[in-house]
């Protein structure tokens, strides 16, 4: 005798993941909209939802069709309950639930003058992803003026596509408070690959409308250049540079061009996997990365750290080490696709910079 019930609520459960599914990839098909994805994130956010408690569950579940013995059946039931809780946290929560991680990097090469040095780094902006939920973000925007920072760094994605998506941010982000100055670099979605332009003038149009917005907000960009900061103290951006599909833009090279060999240098570039391909053997002393976002999911506790993303980055989160070159890679301050952040949160980074005595 069948469970008519039962199988009444599978086909439910079934239809909406196939209805989240569709809804989906129809909204991302209109990504030249500067809405364009919050239908499309919240549906992604259903199919998240349903989709991965699912699959934690699949496994002792099918064993215990198999083997008949009930504990693997609870086994299987709480890790669906607890994710699916999880997940829910996540995005009513997490996305939200930015995190202040302050470190303190000595150097031997440090000028003196420069030994103390405070700066703040955001990435990963994605300011489209908050669909001008104003009073949600402006408790973040102003934990970063509250730091006091000499100087605040961002690190690329300052938008998910279009450079209109800051429109109305403007005043928010031109309110960050840094003693010395505000830098940014562009990140791989900065540029408008992802979406269909009309012709390439408008997509010229856009990147050039989204570094002037850099500029009205009161970061001064850096397109492969190099700023003195102070006497042996240089700071580099370069373009995005990125393995595999991702844009290659960030000349090293050029940027390094007019900086003395023996100058402490810190460099602003948006893939970590730049670190490993290009930036190792430079004499680069410290470098700024973000891209990954922790995958917006993972474990970083009882001395655990895993997300996901580690299959793919082995750099994806926290402060890295190779002879005496440092990489640092953000968290990400917002969040693309997935409308939340289960385990891995929102970031900001306090850096205060000591010479080693």
């Amino acid at each position: 005798m069948y469970d008519v019930p039962g199988l009444i609520a599978a086909l439910a459960y079934l239809t909406s993941i196939a209805a989240a599914i569709v809804t989906l990839f129809r909204e991302f098909r209109k990504r030249n909209s500067t809405l364009y994805y919050k239908r499309g994130f919240y549906a992604f956010g259903i199919v998240v939802l349903l989709f991965v408690p699912t699959l934690i569950f699949l496994v002792p579940g099918v064993v215990y069709l198999f083997s008949g013995l009930p504990v693997l059946f609870y086994i299987g039931a709480s890790l669906f309950f607890l994710s699916f809780v999880a997940i829910v946290y996540g995005v009513l929560k997490g996305r939200w639930n930015w995190k202040i991680h302050e470190h303190t990097l000595e150097f031997e090469n440090l000028p003196k003058e420069m030994s103390g040095t405070t700066i703040v780094q955001i990435s990963d902006v994605h300011i489209g992803s908050f669909f001008n939920l104003y009073h949600k973000v402006k408790p973040a925007l102003d934990k970063i003026s509250e730091l006091h920072a000499d100087y605040i760094v961002f690190t690329g994605d300052l938008v998910n596509n279009v450079a209109e998506e800051m429109n109305g941010w403007e005043s928010y982000f031109r309110a960050l408070k840094a003693k010395k100055g505000k830098f940014s670099i562009l990140g791989n979605h900065d540029y408008g690959d992802y979406v269909q332009w009309k012709s390439k003038e408008e997509k010229v149009n856009n990147i050039n409308s989204l570094v002037q917005k850099h500029r009205d907000i009161g970061f001064q960009p850096l397109l492969n250049q190099s700023v003195e900061l102070a006497k042996d103290f240089y700071l580099l951006g370069v373009e995005n540079w990125g393995n595999g599909r991702f844009r290659q833009s960030g000349k090293l090279d050029e940027t390094l061009e007019n900086v003395p060999e023996n100058a402490f240098k810190l460099l602003l570039s948006h893939d970590p996997s730049h670190f490993d391909e290009q930036v190792i053997g430079t004499g680069i002393d410290l470098t700024l990365s973000g891209h990954t976002h922790g995958m917006q999911f993972g474990i970083e506790r009882f001395g655990i750290k895993w997300s996901p993303v580690s299959f793919r980055y082995k750099k994806w989160a926290g402060l890295y080490k190779v002879g005496k070159q440092l990489l640092y890679v953000n968290r990400g301050f917002g969040y693309l696709g997935f409308p939340g952040r289960v385990g891995i949160y929102p970031e900001i980074t306090l850096f205060k910079l000591v010479r080693k005595a």
